[in-house]
């Protein structure tokens, strides 16, 4: 996220529909690393992460894009989501949370040419989008994280993806996306706070790879009662090398990101998150490169 077309005639022909609808994911993609946390062990570890059995946690999220790309081509895209997080079971270490997404509204434009997603009023919705997301609503994906860190444990996707719909051309597409996507939705759900901080201190943690380089800087800005306020800025490389059609291609990127968290210190629980991002990258395919350029913000509130 076999298809119809190759991502070369995707990306360069008049498919404009699809290529929005790529450019958006890219973009989504880039900043959503700012998810991925990590626990510096030079702190003392947080309290961990209080849910009960059978818990809910909905999330409301609303998000924009606002993309130029090469040739002078620009796209804007707004989205609001609901997803509903489900406590299954627990053990002494973990957690599994199932990760539901409930409703859907996503508005896109590229160059004069709309593409629109309401999960509410599927008669108006753009085709390209129909075949991309009617599938992905009410399906649960269960996710399973530690319960002292919050943070999904690598290799827990327990439901098994079907395999790619050959009827649907943003199929493989969807399936580059999903698994980052749902990874990033739970553990969104969680931020907590080593220990021996108090108002005003800072701490700082790095993520490190062949293909990324994340580091976090977080400020405890105020505490009131068990509601805790965390400024994280965050500076991000990446490259990801990905095949669509058998056709691969690299994405590279950086992004700089401003986020304002507010936390239940008592329970690890996320009450709301906030984050701009500035992106700048590029997609290389067939020795080409396509310049972009993005900013996007978002916010996201726990019920």
């Amino acid at each position: 996220m076999p298809l119809i077309y190759s991502l070369s005639s995707i990306l360069y022909n008049n498919s404009y529909q699809m290529k929005a609808i790529i450019i958006a994911f890219i973009c989504q993609m880039m900043a959503s690393i700012t998810f991925s946390q990590s626990v510096n062990s030079s702190l003392k570890e947080p309290n961990g992460i209080k849910l009960l059995n059978g818990q809910t946690i909905v999330i409301e999220s609303t998000s924009t894009i606002e993309a130029s790309l090469a040739m002078g081509m620009e796209l804007k895209s707004s989205t609001s989501s609901i997803n509903q997080l489900d406590v299954k079971n627990s053990t002494d270490k973990n957690y599994s949370i199932s990760n539901t997404m409930t409703k859907l509204k996503l508005n896109m434009n590229m160059m004069g040419q709309s593409n629109n997603y309401d999960s509410d009023y599927k008669e108006s919705n753009s085709g390209e989008m129909t075949k991309i997301f009617d599938d992905k609503l009410n399906k649960p994906v269960d996710i399973i994280i530690d319960r002292a860190t919050g943070m999904p444990i690598s290799d827990n996707r327990m439901a098994k993806k079907k395999d790619a719909d050959e009827t649907n051309p943003a199929a493989d597409l969807m399936k580059i996306f999903s698994n980052n996507s749902d990874d990033a939705i739970v553990s969104g759900a969680f931020e907590l706070i080593p220990r021996d901080k108090k108002i005003g201190d800072s701490w700082a943690d790095t993520v490190a790879s062949k293909d990324l380089k994340v580091i976090r800087n977080f400020i405890l800005k105020s505490i009131i009662g068990n509601e805790a306020v965390i400024e994280l800025n965050i500076a991000s490389t990446s490259v990801n090398k990905l095949d669509f059609q058998e056709t691969e291609f690299e994405i590279k990127s950086e992004t700089k990101t401003t986020s304002e968290i507010v936390t239940d210190v008592s329970t690890g629980l996320t009450k709301k998150r906030t984050s701009k991002s500035n992106i700048t990258g590029s997609i290389q395919m067939m020795g080409q490169d396509m310049l972009i350029s993005a900013t996007t913000s978002s916010t996201s509130m726990y019920k």
